[in-house]
Parts: C-alpha cells; structure tokens; sequence
C-alpha cells in the first residue's frame, strides 16, 4: 500500500510547485531561520480520513562551502501505528542562498519499506550545470550533469520560493509557471491561481487563505493535471495550512497542527493560536 508514502510526499512536494541566482525572488518576507511547521497525512479510506503520517519542517542557519546558506529540511514518517503494514522515514535537506533561495545542495534521502536510495545533487551557477549522484539499493551508484536552466528549484525548496510569489500581481485563473528538478530531469510546470477562500478550523475559528492548483505530472501516485488543491494563510507568514489531492486510488490530504518560529505576528492569523491549530475534516 502506497497510501502514507504518498501522503508524505504530498506535504513535502506539494505545497507548490520556481534560481539563477538574484533574478527570480525580489525578496523572502515569509520565513526565517527558526521556523518549524508540523503536518499530519491522512488517507481517505472510504468515507473516513484515517490518519497515517506525519511530516516535520524546519529552516536554520548554516553554510555551504563557506558561503551563508539557509538549511531546510523535511522530516516524513509514517505513524507507528502503521509501521508495522508500511514503515517510512523520508530526510530531504537544502541548503539554499539565503537572500534568492537559489539551492546549493539537495540531499533527498528515502526509506520506504525494504526501498532505499539517496538523490543528491549540487547546483553548480558559474557552469550552469547540476551534478548529480543517485545511489539505490542492490545498484551501481548513477553519476550524470543536467543542465541549469534559470530559477531552477529542487522538491524542498520551491515550497519555499511559492511563499514568498506575489499573488496581488495576479487574477483568479492566471497560470504561474515554476520550474523544477525532479529525478535528474528539469519540468516547467504551473500553478493556477484560484483567488482567496476560508478555511474553517475545529474551533470554529476561519482563516483567509491564498488558494492554488499546480500541475501535476503524470506518474506512479497522480493522474496528471490539476487534480491538486493548496490553500496558504493570505498574511505575511503565508504558511501554507492545507493541501489535499486525488490519487490513482482514493484522496489524500495534509493539515497544519503545530508551528514555531514565525518571521511575522504583526499581521498573522496565527498570533492567537499559541502555536497550535485544528483544521475540521
């Protein structure tokens, strides 16, 4: 069953779906080192939203070849309850350009079951190439350059970039290209704008959010297509707080239980929550 690796993916990936350096962020308003955003997965099985993973995100200083780099990082589990059916525990880190976001290094590391492997990839702007090294279980290690086109993101980081698009610059249905590195290959994708909606949490309590679709590609868990539903907090933290999507079988979806760190409480949707929050099902 693919169901809470799939889940884990989503938080981790699915946020949103855009570096050469300097050219593609104006600037982050959203995040700082420090934060801390906590998901759970849930699986839709039949009629009921049956909780099944959980994701961890987090964004410290640090640097990279001795530059200042910001380290991102996404911790994806499976719940021990469902370890013993699909145990998971999933590691991706960036180390990214703390003033463009622009990624010096991804390191996505997988545990799934009996499946292991490890994509790592170094970002290299002045030969405009990307290195990689893909390494999986019982196979030789794959060495290979892909070529570095402009604001190019890797899986973790572009969840980061999308915080910080200015939306206001857009109307309900416009596409919003991205591009992105995904096993060894570079895929312009989009993102459709579908205006501000409210997102209802258990304690009666809404919350005004930026809402978006990005295109899927066709693969092993989605159809294809915009079968892909985010909605980020429409403040200046732009947290995203709930995604949900249809799978080959069935639907999953990630909520936002707990956060820290947050870069703004002057104009936040969250300065009264304490740091914790229930999205009703």
């Amino acid at each position: 069953m693919r169901s809470i690796r799939t889940i884990a993916i989503l938080l981790v990936l699915g946020f949103s779906y855009l570096g050469t350096r300097g050219q593609c962020l104006e600037s982050n308003f959203a995040f700082q080192p420090g934060e801390r955003l906590n998901y759970t997965g849930y699986y839709n099985w039949g009629f009921i939203w049956v909780a099944a993973g959980e994701v961890n995100l987090s964004v410290g200083d640090s640097e990279y070849k001795g530059n200042p780099a910001y380290k991102i990082t996404a911790e994806g589990r499976s719940l021990k309850a469902f370890d013993w059916f699909f145990k998971l525990r999933d590691t991706l880190t960036s180390y990214v350009d703390p003033s463009t976001l622009a990624p010096f290094h991804f390191d996505r590391q997988t545990n799934e079951a009996k499946y292991k492997a490890r994509h790592l990839y170094d970002f290299d702007y002045e030969n405009q190439v990307i290195y990689s090294n893909i390494r999986k279980k019982s196979k030789p290690a794959l060495q290979d350059t892909v070529a570095l086109t402009p604001c190019t993101f890797d899986l973790l980081t572009v969840a980061y970039y999308a915080r910080n698009i200015n939306f206001s610059n857009y109307k309900k249905g416009d596409k919003i290209p991205l591009t992105m590195l995904v096993d060894n290959e570079i895929n312009s994708l989009y993102i459709r704008y579908l205006g501000i909606d409210v997102v209802k949490a258990k304690n009666g309590e809404r919350f005004e959010c930026l809402k978006f679709s990005p295109l899927l590609v066709k693969g092993t868990m989605f159809k294809g297509g915009e079968d892909m539903t985010v909605w980020m907090s429409n403040d200046q933290n732009r947290i995203p707080i709930m995604v949900e999507a249809k799978v080959l079988v069935g639907s999953v979806k990630g909520v936002l239980t707990s956060y820290e760190g947050l870069r703004s409480t002057t104009n936040s949707w969250f300065k009264r929550k304490h740091g914790r929050m229930e999205i009703a099902e």
